[in-house]
């Protein structure tokens, strides 16, 4: 049990720290975009951003389950990458198909990378929503200036 606990815990932290990083770098981009003007009133730039934001999130969760399959091919609990990603995606994921078990030594490793999943997956959608939230906010505010410009005159 301990082999897998200190193996998982490592893993849980670099993935953590990967996906920490990935955030940030979401948020300074849409940050970027915000203050370039690339918002606001255009329907499609604010899809085109949702868009950008959901495939950096997306790409940084296939590297999480990826890094979990390479744990999975060192303790040689699989034999080809292909089946360790798929038995990773199924425990991140928590979609518990179970055609793939891991030995008793190793088992550990499943509910630990469960753990990372659910993490990730509630800070993904904390960050769409916030990045949402700010689309909404600046085309409303663009909106009202726009109203406000209107009955001035």
């Amino acid at each position: 049990m301990f082999p897998a606990f200190w193996l998982g815990s490592g893993v849980l932290s670099a993935s953590l720290l990967v996906f920490g990083i990935t955030t940030s770098l979401t948020v300074q981009l849409v940050v970027w975009l915000i203050r370039q003007g690339y918002t606001g009133r255009a329907f499609w730039k604010n899809v085109a951003v949702m868009m950008i934001v959901s495939l950096v999130i997306t790409a940084a969760h296939l590297l999480q389950v990826a890094l979990w399959a390479v744990a999975l091919l060192m303790t040689q609990e699989v034999s080809t990458f292909e089946t360790a990603f798929y038995c990773s995606a199924e425990h991140y994921t928590a979609l518990g198909y179970g055609n793939v078990t891991l030995s008793e030594r190793w088992r550990l490793l499943g509910p630990l990378e469960t753990i990372n999943g659910v993490l990730l997956f509630g800070l993904s959608t904390a960050v769409m929503f916030a990045v949402m939230s700010r689309l909404i906010t600046n085309r409303l505010q663009l909106q009202d200036d726009d109203w406000v410009d209107s009955s001035s005159k």
